[in-house]
């Protein structure tokens, strides 16, 4: 039985004895005097393992693809243009306090753009454990620590906790943030976002405040998002004043507390079988830890730090294309696991005073803060963050990621550690040497092969039943695409196969009034569109002040019924989002965007245009002046319809034109009907449309016109123009015509 050594002081956060440890590279065992993180259990019957409740990792296969939730990440945001200059702005002027607030390395990183990866992400989630805030991996616990938090983000472990109410004259310089926050939202922007604030505030000249607005963007962009996205919240205003005068704030607690609690969301919802799941923090620290941590995982190496520049730097725009079979793989394997990434030399890298070269065991009696931030790390602790989150911090459990050895995991019962939250004074702890290699214990290793076959054993019905639940959850939700993608299958089929109507004008349509004058009226297809079928105006000429309305809105498009409606409208999508206390009831809404296609989103109907636009022309009109408009668009119709068919010199075209009766019975510009000879009609004009000879076609008057190489097109404008000169008669088209000039059509 090991001796422990005797503990002559009440704040030793450590346990020093001699004990059997098992080596990592060769598996043997030894003896030698280890030291271990408090609390530790006495035996392996009192350790306290993980929960015997499935992870995802249980529940997934490994040869998985793809996640059968689809999961968002709004909080983790890239630097903006305005942002960076913003930040080298004011740099030089608040830098000296930035360094008292221990926040100028975590505003420094917020320069550099880390390419997220969502798969690498969303793997580590699958090993997630809530009970113990750890990952449980087949080799072992760990997990992201606060001096991580404290190294790759830059967040101060010292300092006031984010909760704490301030009162006073900074009260005041809250007050007046909370009204350039209301003035914002009575923009036509509606809110406060990043965007309009930083433009805002960047725009002012020697406004007193713009420091503690640059980091009220900063803590709500980088640090704390929340809902709505992309808005500043209420609750960074406080911190943000607080900072502006060079108090420290205790940020890594906070920001990691929130890495624990939405990691844990994000298991639960998927466990669950949630479809769609938004989680909010800054995961792309969790991301920086993993790339730290495990070797294999990224292939492509990180970039070379410059003098001054943060951790962060390292991976600034790396390319990161990885598959979550490849990461399973990867973090699986104890070989690939850092314990200590930190420690390691790196160029114009500055190790903090707690990495020491050799092993160190004092008393913290200093004014040292990097040490006083290192003890923080080292003990048990209940992490406050912001809108009420509070969440455990066990690092006894990964004592191997600090290089201290590990042995059996006791209960955090009160007063056993030094509570981060409390003073560090007369603490007595130890520093490893840098290049020191930790090991576990005999019976820790022991203990956890037997901890895994009995949770292996107990989890077996729990996961047959959420493998069940995803299992529905996943076949419903393949169906539904599944539908979906048929349909829209199904509607491109029909979409190629539809032709080109023709001879299918928009019309304006009859409006019923009293009148003493008779009008002669033809009857046609395209006065009145069938019911079951909608003719879309096309969207194709916007403009044309020379082109009368009636050719602007001429053919109908060719898109099928089917597909207007559905292709143009966006379904709300429901993410539960971890920003909610109850996701069940309040639900964050998202639009997802549709694929771009090649037709309008807006579609006008022909006939409720045309209504519309007729009831605006003829208010205040007489009937008779109606009547006349009337009659001249049916003869213009006829004359688009002869001009169409000149100009294709088509005998096919022309013989359908007739055979659809568009050409029967010609309308002349008097109104008078147009004497064509059978012979000419029958021979002549089908053998000159059929070698395209046809430069002489017939007129609306009955009278041959000459018309150049181009065809008939130009004649038809030069009547048209003509007519807009008559005042009595086409005084209305005028009109419209300069409605259309009005609404932009």
């Amino acid at each position: 039985m090991a001796k422990r050594a005797e503990t002559s002081h009440s704040h030793r956060i450590y346990e020093e004895r001699e004990e059997k440890l098992v080596s990592s590279k060769d598996g043997k065992q030894f003896k030698r005097v280890a030291r271990f993180l408090k609390p530790c259990a006495p035996n392996s019957s009192k350790a306290v393992g993980p929960s015997n409740t499935p992870l995802l990792s249980d529940v997934f296969p490994h040869s998985l693809q793809q996640w059968p939730s689809t999961v968002v990440f709004p909080g983790s945001k890239k630097p903006q243009k305005k942002w960076v200059e913003w930040i080298d702005r004011l740099a030089g002027k608040y830098c000296t306090i930035w360094n008292q607030a221990g926040i100028c390395d975590a505003i420094m990183s917020s320069k550099y753009e880390t390419n997220f990866n969502k798969d690498l992400v969303l793997v580590l989630a699958e090993f997630w454990c809530s009970e113990t805030n750890t990952f449980l991996f087949d080799w072992g616990e760990a997990t992201i620590t606060m001096e991580d938090v404290m190294v790759l983000g830059g967040f101060s472990v010292l300092g006031k906790q984010v909760t704490r109410p301030i009162n006073g004259v900074l009260m005041e310089t809250v007050e007046e943030m909370e009204k350039k926050k209301t003035e914002l939202t009575r923009t036509p922007a509606r809110k406060a976002y990043h965007l309009n604030w930083m433009t805002h505030f960047m725009k002012l000249q020697d406004y007193k405040h713009e420091h503690v607005a640059f980091l009220s963007l900063w803590l709500a962009r980088f640090v704390f998002p929340s809902l709505p996205e992309d808005s500043l919240g209420k609750h960074v205003f406080p911190i943000a004043v607080l900072l502006s005068q060079g108090t420290r704030v205790a940020l890594a607690p906070a920001v990691l507390a929130g890495l624990f609690r939405d990691l844990s969301f994000l298991e639960n919802q998927a466990i669950k079988g949630e479809e769609m799941i938004s989680v909010w923090s800054p995961f792309q620290l969790l991301q920086l830890w993993a790339l730290e941590r495990f070797q294999g995982v990224l292939k492509s190496p990180p970039k070379r730090l410059n003098p001054g520049e943060p951790r962060a730097a390292r991976w600034n725009k790396v390319n990161i294309k990885i598959s979550l079979p490849d990461v399973r793989r990867e973090v699986n394997l104890a070989k690939n696991f850092r314990w200590r990434p930190y420690t390691a030399e790196l160029t114009n890298w500055l190790h903090g005073s707690y990495y020491q070269a050799k092993e160190l065991c004092c008393y913290d009696k200093t004014t040292d803060q990097n040490l006083q931030s290192y003890v923080k790390c080292l003990c048990c602790a209940k992490l406050v963050g912001v809108e009420d989150c509070k969440e455990k911090y066990l690092p006894h459990r990964v004592a191997m990621q600090f290089g201290i050895d590990q042995d059996l995991p006791g209960d955090p019962v009160e007063r056993s550690g030094l509570d981060c939250n409390s003073g560090t004074t007369d603490v007595r702890f130890f520093l490893p040497g840098r290049f020191f290699g930790p090991s576990v214990t005999a019976r820790y290793s022991y203990w956890w092969g037997i901890y895994k076959s009995d949770r292996a054993d107990a989890i077996k019905d729990d996961v047959k039943v959420a493998e069940k639940k995803i299992k529905e959850k996943s076949t419903h939700h393949h169906s539904m695409e599944e539908k979906n993608l048929k349909a829209h299958k199904a509607s491109r089929k029909a979409l190629s196969k539809c032709e080109l109507e023709k001879n299918h004008f928009c019309a304006v349509p009859k409006v019923p009034r009293k009148s003493n004058c008779a009008v002669r009226t033809q009857p046609s297809a395209t006065a009145q569109f069938p019911k079951k079928v909608k003719k879309d105006l096309s969207l194709n000429h916007r403009g044309g002040g020379d082109i009368p309305l009636l050719k602007q809105r001429g053919l109908v498009e060719k898109r099928p019924a089917c597909l207007r409606n559905a292709s143009t409208t966006r379904k709300s999508t429901k993410y539960v989002s971890s920003q909610s206390r109850n996701p069940n009831e309040n639900m964050k809404k998202r639009k997802l965007a549709t694929p771009t296609e090649e037709f309008p989103a807006k579609k006008r109907n022909t006939s409720e245009y045309g209504k519309n636009l007729w009831r605006v022309a003829t208010k205040g009109t007489k009937d008779s002046d109606i009547a006349n408009v009337q009659s001249n668009v049916r003869i213009t119709q006829e004359q688009q319809v002869r001009a169409k068919v000149s100009d294709k010199g088509s005998a096919k075209g022309g013989e359908k034109a007739m055979a659809d009766g568009s050409l029967k019975k010609p309308m002349g510009v008097d109104g008078h009907k147009v004497k064509q000879s059978e012979r000419c009609a029958a021979k002549g004009g089908k053998k000159a449309m059929a070698e395209r000879t046809l430069k002489k076609p017939m007129e609306a008057d009955g009278h041959k016109v000459k018309q150049s190489k181009r065809g008939a097109v130009k004649e038809v404008k030069r009547t048209m123009e003509n007519a807009r000169t008559r005042p009595q008669k086409d005084g209305l088209l005028m009109r419209v015509q300069n409605l259309e000039k009005i609404v932009g059509i």
